[in-house]
């Protein structure tokens, strides 16, 4: 009996949400409408690197594949070794293991800068040097025309992203377990 691939994800994904909460913050995958609202203004024929972030078991980075150019850079981040590893024979990708090293990733592929940064990230349960670290790679790697988009279970992030981006709009995703909010942000700030 062949077992449908969107259930072995949705029971790999409970199982490593109950043994590492804090690298996995959601006991499921991200739904259609919350991948759909993350990735619709990205303008795809014109991306010249993407970079995602917290890549679970890959429901947006197939997502990413599907509209991405031919010739745009997919950079992926996982830090949980089992779904970097299914995601790297699923993908052919090398699956990178930790977000914080955006920057020294695009600098050694030769990438100056992501036009489009995703972030599944879990940001409220992560430890806040692990967040000020991700986040201050993706200020320094973000397109100045660019667009940092991420999704959270709750409204905590607002402030901390707008003191990092000059443009920060909110949308709600009922249609996801648990329901979301999109963060859709533009112009790094000087510091």
């Amino acid at each position: 009996m062949k077992v449908d691939k969107n259930l072995k994800d949705q029971m790999l994904f409970i199982k490593k949400f109950v043994t590492e909460p804090r690298t996995i913050g959601s006991v499921t995958p991200s739904s259609p409408q919350l991948v759909d609202s993350m990735l619709q203004n990205a303008d795809w024929a014109k991306l010249g690197a993407v970079a995602e972030l917290g890549a679970g078991t890959g429901v947006m980075t197939r997502a990413i594949i599907e509209r991405k150019a031919k010739e745009c850079e997919l950079l992926v981040f996982e830090i949980e070794e089992e779904l970097r590893k299914n995601l790297e024979d699923e993908t052919g990708l090398e699956i990178y293991a930790d977000a914080r090293t955006l920057p020294e990733v695009m600098k050694a592929r030769g990438i100056e800068k992501a036009g489009l940064i995703v972030s599944s990230l879990p940001f409220t349960v992560l430890p806040r040097d692990v967040t000020k670290s991700v986040m201050e790679g993706v200020t320094r790697s973000l397109a100045s025309d660019g667009s940092f988009v991420a999704f959270q279970y709750s409204l905590h992030m607002k402030g901390t992203l707008e003191k990092l981006f000059d443009k920060v709009d909110v949308r709600f995703v009922m249609m996801n377990i648990p329901p979301a909010f999109v963060y859709e942000c533009r112009g790094v700030k000087a510091r």
